[in-house]
């Protein structure tokens, strides 16, 4: 896996998956914090393909896009988040959305934290 900037991925993976997260308090501060938890959680889960992250503004709308060459990373992380499915809209293969409120940004925390190893 590779975590490539967002134009290169596009280039190099025309047909791949999207999974936004919208933001409701866009404050750049906070935008930035969460594009590096979330790609903290991705890599954390070792996806087995490139993907790639960004901030995209588009009309009253802030999301923070992650695009998966593979499907089987989309989903898993996907599912990790909650993230509903939509149908994809001719850009994206696959589609899902999540809401990144207070209670999501706090999971995002938990889940994105490195997993310690367990003593017995």
């Amino acid at each position: 896996m590779a975590r490539l900037d967002w134009m290169t991925f596009l280039a190099s993976h025309p047909k791949a998956h999207l999974l936004a997260a919208h933001v409701p308090d866009p404050n750049p501060v906070v935008l930035k914090r969460l594009r590096r938890l979330m790609q903290a959680l991705i890599d954390a889960d070792e996806p087995v393909a490139d993907y790639a992250t960004a901030i995209v503004r588009h009309d009253d709308i802030t999301e923070i896009q992650c695009g998966f060459a593979n499907r089987t990373d989309a989903d898993r992380i996907g599912e990790r988040l909650s993230a509903t499915s939509l149908p994809a809209n001719g850009d994206w293969v696959s589609e899902r959305s999540l809401q990144l409120d207070e209670w999501a940004e706090r999971a995002l925390e938990e889940k994105a934290a490195p997993r310690r190893a367990v003593r017995v």
